[in-house]
């Protein structure tokens, strides 16, 4: 493609997250999961819900998920799901100010 493609990351956006922006605000749509069942962390001794952008996995603080539900057959320790998330990086973290996991249309 010839097209010089000059994206703005800080505009609020419907697109995925693939990789992490320069600054460290993420606004969009990522890959969330539990960081030990399905995203590789297996340093940890319990279940947390984490977000992947890029190769990088990130631990959300600042939003708790029911782990109740987390073994369900589309729970966070037994499926990828999609979330819209707004927040900022900081070191291994994602500091969420809104975290919301995807349902399927209706």
């Amino acid at each position: 493609c010839q097209i010089n493609n000059k994206v703005n990351p800080s505009v609020e956006t419907s697109a995925f997250i693939n990789e992490k922006p320069k600054s460290t605000k993420i606004d969009g749509f990522v890959i969330a999961s539990c960081s030990r069942c399905n995203l590789g962390n297996s340093k940890n001794k319990k279940c947390s819900m984490a977000i992947k952008i890029d190769k990088n996995v990130y631990e959300v603080k600042g939003h708790s998920h029911d782990h109740r539900k987390a073994h369900n057959h589309d729970g966070i320790c037994n499926a990828l799901r999609i979330a819209h998330v707004s927040g900022n990086i900081n070191g291994n973290n994602f500091i969420a100010q809104s975290f919301s996991l995807m349902d399927r249309p209706k």
